[in-house]
């Protein structure tokens, strides 16, 4: 750590505005980089040179060449001598002052280094954020030093969620959680799978705003992807709802998107026709699908109760996620269908 001019210049208006001395502020090799008489600076301080050599304060009573009546004691950090601080003035009435200005002077030198660590840390983590997210290839080992380094644990999963709007304050982050401005209208949040980041963001956010929520990935920058694709389907549709979770989403992009696989619906209909439970399931959501969701319709068809009819579609829904009384959700597993059958026949 050295002290540069501003900082210098800062130490010595500030102890001047306690005491009613001029101040001299030297760096490591005696020149005066700061002081209460703007002439001196740049001027090698003799008394400060002498106070360097022997590694304590040094009283002038005289005047010796540029040097003045007064005192000159080291200024430390982390045990090193870098610099001088003089006290113009009758020894016997500053040399009091000499300790308490040196401690001012340590404490001022320490928050400067406490802030520059921070600026440091800061700039090491925006830089690794921005890598992050636009980092599509699989992290190799300097990936992960870079990670530990700053305090990233790259080995949790990931999800991305993209604020489009404004905020009426920055929500709290927890550990293992991040933001990134993307761009003057949206904001990155880096989080666990399991975050609650979006229950927290919900109050904060006007009602002309979106936000976009990737699914989980060990690749970040895939999940980023998905939550900017996730807002920008919602916005082309005009769909209302601020909320735009890419899982929901996703079978659109499918139908506008050849490189987008749409298969997680597909391990249900597998599923399905391994058992005869799961042939009553399939054919109750091809009957609803046939019906219009006319329930009473369906019963008879099915010659069920309606009250079983219900428990099925509801069985449908905890095995899938998607609610087939719910018009996208229906258009979604039915689209999950059509796809099994078409791979399942062709195989």
């Amino acid at each position: 750590m050295k002290i540069n001019k501003v900082l210098a210049q800062e130490i010595a208006d500030k102890v001047m505005s306690v005491i009613p001395y001029k101040v001299n502020i030297m760096d490591e090799n005696g020149l005066i980089i700061g002081s209460g008489d703007k002439k001196r600076v740049d001027t090698i301080h003799e008394g400060a040179v002498s106070a360097i050599e022997q590694g304590t304060m040094v009283t002038i009573y005289k005047p010796e060449g540029s040097s003045k009546p007064g005192v000159n004691i080291p200024i430390h950090f982390q045990n090193k001598t870098i610099g001088v601080i003089g006290i113009s003035g009758d020894p016997r009435i500053v040399a009091p002052f000499a300790e308490l200005v040196r401690v001012t002077a340590e404490l001022l030198i320490d928050q400067e280094f406490l802030f520059k660590e921070k600026r440091i840390k800061e700039q090491m983590m925006e830089e690794f954020l921005y890598h992050w997210v636009f980092r599509n290839n699989e992290y190799d080992t300097a990936f992960f030093n870079s990670a530990e380094a700053i305090g990233v644990n790259l080995k949790l999963i990931r999800k991305a969620v993209i604020l489009k709007g404004k905020l009426r304050k920055q929500p709290s982050l927890f550990a293992q959680e991040f933001t990134f401005k993307l761009n003057q209208e949206s904001q990155l949040f880096i989080v666990p799978d399991t975050s609650d980041i979006v229950y927290r963001l919900e109050p904060l956010i006007s009602q002309d705003s979106k936000v976009g929520i990737g699914d989980r990935h060990e690749i970040l920058a895939k999940s980023v992807q998905e939550a900017k694709r996730a807002i920008e389907i919602s916005e082309s549709l005009g769909f209302a709802q601020i909320i735009c979770d890419y899982p929901q989403l996703k079978f659109i992009d499918y139908l506008t998107n050849k490189n987008v696989a749409f298969d997680e619906i597909i391990p249900f209909y597998v599923q399905l026709d391994e058992n005869q439970k799961g042939q009553e399931l399939l054919e109750t959501l091809l009957c609803f699908i046939e019906n219009s969701g006319d329930m009473n319709a369906i019963s008879c068809k099915l010659h069920i109760h309606r009250n079983s009819l219900a428990y099925r579609l509801q069985r449908i829904e905890i095995l899938t996620n998607k609610n087939p009384k719910k018009f996208i959700d229906l258009f979604q597993l039915f689209t999950g269908y059509v796809l099994y059958k078409m791979k399942h026949s062709s195989s």
